[in-house]
Parts: C-alpha cells; structure tokens; sequence
C-alpha cells in the first residue's frame, strides 16, 4: 500500500524510525525491508533530524562502505546519504547521536570510488553522486578535499561521457564546484574531441536550469588566457549559447553566464568583442542593470566597462586626402559622439552613449549606494574620460549627473570604492569641473585627508591629490575674475 507524502511525514513523528533503524541492524532480509522504508522517510526535514539524533548517518555510512552488502543494500544506502544533503540541507544531517559533526573527507572518498569501480551499478552511481553534489555544494573545504586528496576532477570529468543522462548532469555541476581549484585538468579534457561540444549542449538545455547554470559556472572558472578555448566555442555555439542564457535563462544561470562572458569581452581581443556585440549583448547587459540580483547587476557594467574600454580607438576618424583642389564645402556634417569625438554606434564602436538607457543606469547604480555594483559603475564610468584628454568625457559625466552621486561615494563608500571615485574625480576635474563641483567635493575631501595635504595613507594621498586640483583651479578663476574686473575699468 502507497502511503502519501503527509502520513509518511507522520510515520516518523509518531516512532517508526528507532525500530527501522534497529532492523537495518539485523539480518539482510531485514536490512533490505527497514532501508526501503527509510529511503521514503528521509526525504522529510523533521524525518532527517530524527534519524540523524539516534545514529541512522553513522549506521548507513557504515553499512553503505561493506563491500559484501554491495548489491542489496549499498543502493538504499546511497539513495538516504543522498536524501540527507538535499534541499539545501547539506552537511547539517552528517553528524552522530550525539550531534558531533563526522569526519567527511573518508566519505568524499568512498563516493568517489562508487563513480570508477566497474562493478558500481547506475541505482548505486546516481545517488551517490547527488549525495557528493550536495556535501560539496555546503562545504568548500570538503570540495578541496575531493580535488586534491580524491582525484576528484579526472574521476567526474570521466562521467561526461556516460551513457545515462542523469549522470552527466550530476557530473557537469560537480565539475562547475571542481574546477574552481583544478581548471587546468578541466581545460585540457574539454579540448579532446566531442568533449567541448558536449559541454555546449549542457549551455543549450534550456530545460534544466541548473545544469545551464553549472555549465555556464564551469567555464567562467577556467583561465580566460587559454585563447584556443574561446575560439572553439565561438566555432562551436558556446558564446551564442551564453547570450541566450543571459537573455532567458534563470537569475542563478545568468549570472554564471555573465561571468562566462568576461572571457569573449577581453579588451585585449577586438574580433572576440566584436562578435559578441554583434549577438546583441548591449541591450541584454542594459536591462540587467536593474535587477535585484547584486551580482548580475556589477557583472552587466563590469562587462560594459569592458566593451567601453576599446571605443576611443574604434571611434577615430581619420581624414581623408582630398582627390582635387577645389573649394567645395560638404553641407553634410558627420555625427560626432559627445565623449569620444568621432562617429559611434554600439555595433561599430561599442560605445556606452548609443547603448539605450546604460548612462542613466549606472548612474542609477551609484544613487542605491551598494558596494559591489557602485565599483563597477565608477569602473566603467571612467572608460569615458580619457586622461589626456578629459573635457569630452568629463562633460558627458556632468550633463548625465554622474559626477555628483561619485563625490557621495565618498562619504558612504568602502574604501576601495573611495579609492575609484577619486580616481574618477581626478579625471574629471578640470577647471570647468572644479568650477561646478569644487564647493561639493572640498568638505568629504578634506574629511578623507584628516584636513592635511600630508597624510601616509594610499587613500589620503589620492584625496589630498584632488583636494589640490580643486585648490589650484579655483585659486586660477580667481585670477582671472580679478584680471577681467581690473580690465573694465
């Protein structure tokens, strides 16, 4: 008889699980009965913290790691290890009966094993792998543990060929938590053949959210200097399938495809930018600037400040020789961008002015006054202001109203977050600035300084820096000021 999901909760309440647990203790017949019955029971919070108090962790673990009960009860085993550490829950239930967390390491271990010894059936290999999924996902020490002391990454990495579905998903999101302290191992497996269009497909699978997000997580975490891998997944999709990610996937996914991006973004290398803009990224990192996410919303400018950083030199615009000597005047005026000089256009140049409504956004960044997205606003902010040659960049920042939520930064900000938006100020103070803006900044200036120009701090000096050009403009207006009135008369 079927029992639904509430009387099965009950059962657990009302004293099943101390007899279960005697019988798993007994003979086979037994062992195979009562561990049927807790597979079912341990899917239930209350059902874990019960059987966790009166030992039933230790007793699996033991029971589950006999090599002679493989076939009948180390599946059953597995299955409740892996009910365990679901939902979140981790390593909260790994303890014995009397509430002392167990020794894991011998237990990454043991699972890992299950994963190459061929005589592992898929009813043992699956659970177990979910049960290492959500051990490792709660505790990053023990994902060391499992790379370093386990050969974790070249066991998992094996598992993306397997032949059943379910275990190549467990295997991508282990490897995505893996990869963050063994990538090399990861690259020079994804570079063998089929292997990186297998990993394209899991970007792909818009049906499994999690998995996408592993995927997309698993690539944001290999060195972004191994260029060869970049181009194969432009050749191959990957990139195209990122963007989608970032366009439709699940928050969790987006911001790991986010991160992903950084690596088709790189400043250094135009064609990879260029195809990239091309997919539409601009408006996708725009709209991103506004969601609740945190982290979506610092990676969205962070990668606009990266495609930002190349429109300079993208939107000069050389002259042409004339091809006679006649005195003809062209009626049509080319359209010069107000920040950097020349003709721009998102798709041409990159550039952050024609990107619909990012200005305004990140300036809007600044106004919420939130660490991490303000950093990453200043960033990108300041790949508009060129430092010889600020007065272009430093108007468009004015006109926008980014200049005075940047002197906020530094009554509110952390201090390396101070330390950019002095960075930015010095930029953009230039006598028309100082003019508007130097009554503003004087007084957090000078509370940055502790009222010296000699102060030993790094953010000291930088401020004092400022504090010195507002000082030496404001004492040239003044010249000027008296000059002209001395003129008149």
């Amino acid at each position: 008889m079927e029992l639904d999901e509430e009387k099965i909760e009950l059962l657990g309440e009302e004293g099943l699980i101390p007899p279960l647990l005697e019988m798993a203790s007994a003979n086979i017949e037994s062992k195979e009965v009562s561990l049927h019955a807790l597979v079912k029971l341990s899917t239930f919070h209350h059902n874990k913290r019960i059987f966790a108090s009166l030992g039933g962790t230790t007793l699996i673990l033991k029971l589950m790691f006999s090599s002679h009960m493989l076939a009948v009860v180390v599946p059953k085993c597995t299955e409740i290890l892996a009910n365990l550490s679901s939902n979140g829950d981790g390593i909260k239930y790994m303890v014995d009966q009397n509430g002392a967390h167990l020794e894991l390491e011998p237990v990454i271990t043991g699972l890992l094993s299950f994963q190459h010894n061929l005589n592992s059936l898929d009813v043992v290999r699956k659970p177990a792998l979910r049960a290492l999924l959500g051990i490792c996902r709660a505790e990053n020490g023990l994902v060391k543990s499992a790379v370093l002391s386990a050969s974790g990454v070249s066991v998992i990495l094996a598992l993306l060929d397997d032949s059943n579905q379910e275990i190549r998903e467990l295997a991508i999101n282990l490897l995505f938590l893996f990869s963050q302290h063994e990538p090399e191992g990861v690259v020079e497996y994804l570079m063998k053949p089929r292997r990186l269009e297998a990993l394209v497909g899991f970007l792909e699978n818009s049906d499994k959210g999690d998995v996408q997000m592993a995927a997309a997580g698993l690539l944001a975490n290999l060195p972004k200097s191994e260029t060869l891998l970049t181009e194969k997944l432009i050749e191959l999709g990957g990139l195209k399938a990122i963007v989608e990610i970032v366009r439709s996937g699940t928050i969790e996914a987006k911001e790991n495809a986010l991160s992903a991006l950084f690596r088709f973004t790189d400043p250094t290398n135009l064609e990879s930018q260029r195809i990239t803009v091309e997919l539409g990224v601009h408006p996708l990192l725009t709209s991103l600037l506004r969601v609740d996410s945190v982290t979506a919303s610092a990676r969205a400018a962070a990668l606009l400040g990266d495609l930002s950083m190349r429109t300079h030199e993208l939107s000069v615009v050389h002259p042409k020789k004339p091809r006679c000597l006649c005195f003809h005047f062209t009626r049509k005026r080319l359209s010069v961008c107000a920040a950097h000089g020349g003709e721009c256009s998102v798709g041409a140049t990159f550039c952050l002015l024609e990107a619909e409504g990012a200005l305004d956004r990140l300036v809007g960044l600044l106004e919420k006054k939130v660490d991490a997205t303000a950093y990453e606003a200043i960033q990108t902010l300041s790949t508009l202001v060129r430092e010889d040659s600020p007065q272009r960049g430093a108007h468009v920042l004015h006109e926008n109203g980014a200049v005075g939520p940047t002197i906020e930064v530094l009554r509110w900000g952390s201090e390396s977050l101070k330390g950019e938006a002095l960075s930015l100020l010095e930029k953009v103070f230039t006598r028309d600035m100082v003019e508007l803006y130097g009554s503003t900044a004087r007084l957090p200036l000078m509370q940055l300084t502790g009222g010296s120009f000699f102060e030993d701090g790094h953010l000291q000096r930088k401020a004092a820096k400022v504090l010195l050009l507002i000082e030496r403009y404001s004492r040239s207006s003044s010249t000027y000021s008296v000059t002209g009135l001395n003129n008149s008369f």
